[in-house]
């Protein structure tokens, strides 16, 4: 595996988590789930996004995107959770978005779902939201084209290197484990990478490199 930058990913199923060891056993950067749907917010997130702050770890957040409830709703929520922590978009990492569940939608309708999720977002933020996905999922919806967002990979390979979906020719984050073991978290989290081919600079800017 090529030597990028280690992170992380949680959510309340980690628990508590001592963000000081988590610096300490060099981890760079986290995302931390911070929204789901419509209504649900990750109990954990404030408590994560301060820590992650104190412990000077890059930080972005993630909403777990279901195509069946309102885009304009779960955008709303998502936003909501951002501005609670006091999100910059000129210093922390791009919100991301959790696409991994068809709830019942065919893929014409997630991908048009998306597509508005996606543009609200933008508009809202003013910034390009990371697309997390693996390659089934993404192969599932037809490979649409959201090659102008930021790939966040998810695939458990013992390759070198993770087979990126097309449209996208790179990612830039690869989430290659869900049984990371870091100090500071008790039990499992999912372990991540930067792309180093993309690191122009630190972690952090070579990711707002895309906006």
């Amino acid at each position: 595996m090529a030597a990028g930058q280690s992170g992380i990913d949680v959510s309340h199923y980690q628990g508590d988590i001592d963000w000081q060891a988590v610096a300490g056993a060099g981890i760079s950067f986290a995302y931390l789930k911070a929204t789901e749907g419509t209504g649900y917010s990750d109990t954990t997130f404030a408590g994560n996004w301060a820590g992650c702050q104190d412990a000077a770890i890059a930080s972005g957040a993630y909403h777990y995107f279901l195509p069946r409830d309102s885009f304009l709703q779960q955008a709303e929520n998502f936003v909501s959770a951002l501005k609670s922590v006091g999100y910059d978009r000129s210093k922390d990492l791009p919100p991301a978005i959790d696409c991994e569940e068809m709830d019942g939608s065919s893929p014409a309708e997630y991908v048009h779902a998306l597509g508005s999720m996606t543009h609200l977002l933008e508009k809202l933020l003013w910034v390009k939201p990371m697309i997390y996905t693996s390659p089934g999922f993404w192969n599932g919806l037809g490979n649409p084209d959201f090659s102008q967002y930021p790939l966040w990979l998810a695939e458990y390979t013992s390759a070198p290197q993770p087979n990126v979906p097309a449209p996208w020719s790179a990612y830039t984050i690869w989430q290659y484990s869900q049984k990371g073991q870091v100090s500071g978290i008790s039990g499992y989290c999912d372990s991540d990478i930067s792309n180093p081919n993309l690191a122009l600079g630190p972690f952090r800017g070579s990711i707002l490199n895309w906006f």
